[in-house]
């Protein structure tokens, strides 16, 4: 590895919580990075039990600590805590730690709304704590090069993003699983955001849902940055994995394709990889966590974690989410009107708006809907909606 590995010093105490594959594989770099005299503990309430595992499995079970509690800090040292648990559960970890007065590093998105990650970069202001978001596409090689090269072709004339996930998919060693409570749009957009402000400075303004399909696992959003169009396309359960970013200038059209790091830029006729150095230098994800932790020990400040990237990005989802829940609305009415099976995309629906609330199986959503559906058999998608709303989940869609 040609870029220096290891800085010094580091924190004293790394904390990451969260029990999922992400909190895993930020564990497996965090250790790659750091020296053995830095301590690292991972904190999950429900899956400690399995960490434990996974670390003995990784060689790790005499290098990180496994704990179903919060982190116990010792006064005297410096400390670092990583946010990685469920989306839903970042405000409560975030708050927690910046209470305790230890800098943080938070997955996206920051929390679940504007007002809540505003509330938290104002608590981590006012006491001079250290608050950092983890877009880790910042820290990306092959979108530095593609920046470049667009900013090199002249004007941005448009934008179009296509990110979509299979059914299953293996990452890391692992299965990947999104959060059926969150929607495609809160999940995806604080990577996509970030990224395309790494190619325009121009914020976004309008946002619509052009498109609704699926339940809601695809989705076309179109939002104006300035005076230029962009078309985000997002879709969960598709039959692959692609990540592409498209810029049309006045000059020609670039294409990065990131699908499969380190991705492939294609500039005109030209086709070139997009991080030439990506077998021999850091990656993102150890780029991301060295710039966060020189930032704990040193004072010197990355501005790709800036907080504010996190806060437009909860803007925009804030903007999107009352036009999704009327889209919603109408997808459900129509399809509870069928009296056909449950299929895999009112199952989808249904497993969004009630595992918000509630983690239940798929197996209790088919028997809940058929319960409902067997005392009114007569009952329209309206009324079916009504009824599941009120005995499901009394805070649902309005």
């Amino acid at each position: 590895m040609t870029e220096e590995k290891k800085i010094s010093p580091y924190p004293d105490n790394i904390a990451i919580i969260g029990g999922g594959r992400w909190a895993r594989v930020l564990t497996e770099v965090l250790c790659d990075i750091v020296p053995p005299a830095v301590s690292v503990s991972v904190h999950t309430l429900h899956n400690a039990e399995s960490m434990s595992v996974w670390a003995t499995s990784r060689g790790l079970d005499g290098r990180v600590f496994v704990s179903s509690e919060w982190p116990q800090f010792l006064y005297g040292r410096s400390n670092a805590v990583i946010v990685a648990n469920a989306a839903r559960d970042h405000e409560q970890a975030v708050q927690w730690a910046l209470s305790a007065g230890v800098p943080v590093l938070v997955e996206k998105p920051v929390a679940l709304s504007a007002s809540a990650t505003q509330r938290l970069s104002d608590l981590a202001n006012r006491h001079n704590i250290r608050f950092a978001a983890a877009h880790v596409f910042l820290f990306a090689r092959y979108l530095d090069n593609f920046s470049k090269l667009v900013a090199d072709a002249g004007d941005i004339q448009s934008l179009q993003m296509h990110w979509t996930d299979p059914q299953l998919e293996n990452r890391y060693g692992e299965q990947k699983q999104y959060d059926s409570s969150l929607p495609i749009f809160s999940d995806c957009l604080p990577h996509i955001l970030s990224m395309i402000g790494a190619l325009t400075p121009n914020l976004p303004g309008k946002c619509e849902i052009a498109k609704f399909l699926r339940g809601g696992a695809c989705l076309e959003i179109e939002i104006m940055l300035g005076d230029i169009p962009c078309i985000i396309s997002l879709e969960r359960n598709s039959e692959k994995r692609r990540r592409l970013i498209t810029a049309t200038t006045g000059q020609k059209m670039l294409r990065l394709d990131f699908s499969k790091e380190p991705g492939i830029i294609t500039d005109g006729s030209t086709t070139i990889v997009g991080d030439p150095d990506w077998e021999v230098k850091q990656r993102p994800i150890a780029r991301m966590l060295t710039a966060f932790l020189t930032w704990v020990r040193s004072g010197e400040y990355d501005s790709r974690l800036d907080v504010e990237v996190g806060l437009r990005a909860c803007l925009v989802i804030d903007k999107i989410w009352d036009k999704y829940r009327s889209a919603m609305k109408s997808w459900l009415v129509d399809s509870l009107s069928s009296a056909g099976p449950i299929d895999d995309d009112l199952r989808y629906a249904l497993y969004e708006l009630l595992q918000s609330k509630d983690r239940l199986s798929g197996t209790e959503v088919d028997k809940q809907i058929e319960q409902v559906r067997q005392q009114f058999p007569k009952a329209d998608g309206a009324q079916l909606l009504t009824e599941l709303n009120r005995t499901l989940y009394p805070a649902g869609l309005h």
